[in-house]
């Protein structure tokens, strides 16, 4: 082969190894592009979730909102997350020819306490409470005025305090389902966020940690529909037409339940 020949042939390998390291490259970067739009595409989903709950604890829809509920725990899950993560992470540090991350920090390192994390938190405690001071300030609301019945004094007081205390329990029950779009939210709208800025800035512990707290807040929302739906039987048990049409379906199928069967 000649010196011209074997320049060529040279050459040519050279473009060869070109094309393969910028394939090798373009696979990189497609892998990494689509593991980030699945990190970020359960952000997007969780503000979805946030939306759906606004309407279905509107409705009372409360086998709806339990769904939901469960679709946020469903979503944050750390055996399809952290594993993206570190892909992202890995492949852009070989891309860019960094240092590869460390993977000993685990999940698990952060799991031995959920009441250390700083997500939105409400008990029934709270909720009696809220509601005991609504009631107080009805009972400080309420004028005697100048009767000339005490009977029916007493009959306008207390339809005064049933109104009053039934308001009191809608409101519970609000506070309740509002509770759980704000634990939604705080997942939706600030972890997942300083998770996928954590992602992007390669700092794993930071991401991590960001996935660690998610993971606490999306398992208080299992509590969080327990309270939600305590409180709104309890709206229920006060008064079913309250809860709108969903109240009227229930009554209807409780009427049918109760009523004697022929035989």
């Amino acid at each position: 082969m000649g010196d011209l020949a074997k320049a060529v042939a040279a050459l040519e390998d050279k473009v060869k190894d070109v094309r393969m390291v910028r394939q090798i490259v373009e696979r990189l970067d497609t892998e990494i592009a689509t593991r980030m739009d699945e990190i970020e595409t359960i952000g997007g989903a969780l503000l979805d979730v946030h939306g759906d709950l606004d309407h279905q604890i509107a409705e009372y829809d409360y086998t709806a909102v339990e769904q939901s509920a469960a679709s946020v725990r469903g979503l944050v899950d750390v055996e399809e997350v952290l594993p993206a993560i570190d892909t992202v992470l890995l492949l852009t540090a070989l891309r860019d020819d960094e240092a590869l991350p460390d993977l000993t920090l685990t999940l698990s390192s952060f799991q031995d306490d959920d009441d250390s994390w700083d997500h939105p938190r409400l008990s029934q405690q709270d909720l009696d409470r809220t509601f005991e001071a609504a009631m107080a300030r009805a009972d400080q609301g309420w004028e005697d005025g100048e009767w000339s019945d005490q009977a029916e004094q007493e009959s306008r007081h207390a339809e005064y305090r049933a109104h009053a205390e039934l308001e009191a329990i809608k409101d519970r029950a609000h506070r309740a389902g509002t509770h759980l779009m704000e634990l939604v939210d705080h997942i939706g709208d600030t972890l997942w966020p300083e998770l996928i800025e954590a992602v992007e800035d390669g700092n794993r512990d930071r991401a991590v940690h960001a996935l660690a707290a998610a993971c606490a807040a999306a398992r208080e929302t299992e509590p969080a529909y327990k309270l939600y739906e305590v409180n709104l039987s309890a709206q229920y048990e006060a008064s079913p037409m309250s809860l709108g049409a969903m109240g009227e379906s229930l009554s209807g199928l409780e009427a049918w339940v109760m009523s004697p069967k022929a035989e």
